[in-house]
């Protein structure tokens, strides 16, 4: 994980996404969206593209091209879209295919683990205190994430992070609701289980270091 992108980054974005883009095949007149309206679709939507791709595990030198390739998707997709809540699912969509992308293309170079290939209930090691000393809070968060399964990791981080609704987030992972349900409830316990060893682990050594009274 990494800092919120600068300012800047909102300009250099919408600058890129503004030059002139093939011409789709079609009986109709090809369209485009306004500089205005793609603008605002970056300046309303950066941070959270920037985010769920660094919860997600994209490396930081990685995070810039990885949002200038979402918001190139999404500004030949923007003209079709008729409100903010269909844009902002969109957008959560359009994301997670392009990390996916981007995450097997790195291979062991992503900062997070591998993920489990199994969902469901499963032994959970997060290392002890070897594995949790000195590291840190993004990198702990990471650790907690990196337990979790590629669709559990992206449930929790919508739902949870983002705020999204199960109906939103299931259209835009293209999975069914019950099945969502199932997916978030073992990221949950995953989190609070890596939470609760943390918090263990920290009590124990304030414990530890405490002067003798």
């Amino acid at each position: 994980m990494t800092k919120p992108p600068p300012h800047t980054e909102v300009t250099a974005v919408a600058s890129a996404g503004s030059a002139p883009l093939p011409t789709p095949r079609g009986d109709g007149p090809a369209r485009a969206p306004s500089r205005d309206a793609f603008r605002a679709a970056c300046e309303q939507h950066l941070d959270f593209v920037w985010r769920f791709a660094a919860y997600c595990g994209v490396p930081a030198e990685l995070l810039e091209p990885v949002v200038h390739k979402v918001f190139g998707v999404i500004h030949g997709r923007l003209i079709s879209l008729e409100n903010q809540e269909e844009l902002r699912v969109s957008v959560a969509g359009i994301t997670r295919h392009v990390v996916r992308g981007y995450l097997r293309q790195l291979g062991d170079h992503s900062p997070l683990a591998a993920p489990p290939t199994d969902a469901g209930p499963r032994p959970l090691d997060f290392g002890g205190a070897a594995a949790l000393n000195g590291r840190r809070a993004c990198e702990l968060c990471d650790l907690i994430l990196g337990k979790m399964t590629e669709t559990e990791r992206e449930v929790f981080i919508l739902c949870e992070v983002e705020g999204l609704s199960l109906s939103d987030t299931a259209e835009a992972l293209h999975i069914g609701e019950s099945t969502l349900r199932v997916r978030l409830d073992d990221a949950r316990r995953i989190f609070n289980v890596g939470s609760a060893e943390l918090r263990a682990h920290q009590f124990w050594t304030a414990r530890q270091n405490r002067p003798d009274e």
